[in-house]
């Protein structure tokens, strides 16, 4: 029994549960400030752009597009872009769906999140008496070549000015160190932190 303990102190000096390294590794990923972006508001954006619509013509066909439902979906580490495309010729009609790469990216410069359709490409065919007519190829991406940037998490100024007791002027500076950009289910989420500086 005396061996075990004697072997027990002996491990819990080699191996301590916390240390002054481990606290200043947990301190620099300590996250100061979040924002959680909803797709919901996103899809607001897109809902609230207007119709989107087009017409093309081929050897075969004059026809006429119109874009519908125009969505971003969010999952754990991925965004799309999914839609409807409903093609219209004389006597034909199709409906294809459009699934598309959405990027998401955060610039701590100008504090900003940036949502945009990457690529949506699709193929415009119709059955025509059992025989595949390809109508045209559409780039959904190029509608929406206007990102949707939103304000990032940002409780102070760059600047705070203040006075001490004694009537002392003081102003302290204040950057965003680091950050960490999320994309969790139906949402996208951003954690910033935060150092605060004397002004010299």
């Amino acid at each position: 029994m005396k061996i075990k303990l004697i072997i027990l102190f002996f491990l819990s000096t080699l191996f301590p549960e916390t240390n002054e390294e481990t606290q200043l590794v947990e301190k620099e990923n300590e996250k100061h400030i979040s924002l959680i972006i909803n797709q919901d508001l996103i899809n607001s954006f897109f809902n609230n752009m207007g119709e989107i619509k087009g017409e093309g013509t081929n050897p075969v066909f004059d026809y006429t597009w119109y874009l519908l439902d125009p969505r971003v979906e969010i999952k754990m580490g991925h965004a799309s872009f999914h839609a409807k495309v409903r093609a219209k010729t004389k006597n034909f009609r199709t409906t294809k769906d459009v699934i598309g790469t959405v990027k998401v990216s955060y610039n701590k410069d100008t504090n900003l999140v940036e949502v945009k359709v990457d690529e949506a490409d699709v193929v415009l065919d119709i059955d025509v008496f059992g025989k595949e007519i390809e109508l045209g190829r559409l780039d959904i991406a190029k509608y929406f070549s206007k990102s949707l940037k939103l304000k990032g998490p940002q409780a102070f100024d760059k600047e705070v000015d203040f006075t001490l007791p004694n009537g002392e002027k003081r102003k302290i500076n204040i950057d965003v160190t680091s950050y960490q950009l999320k994309l969790i289910e139906n949402a996208i989420e951003l954690s910033t932190s935060l150092d605060f500086k004397p002004s010299e």
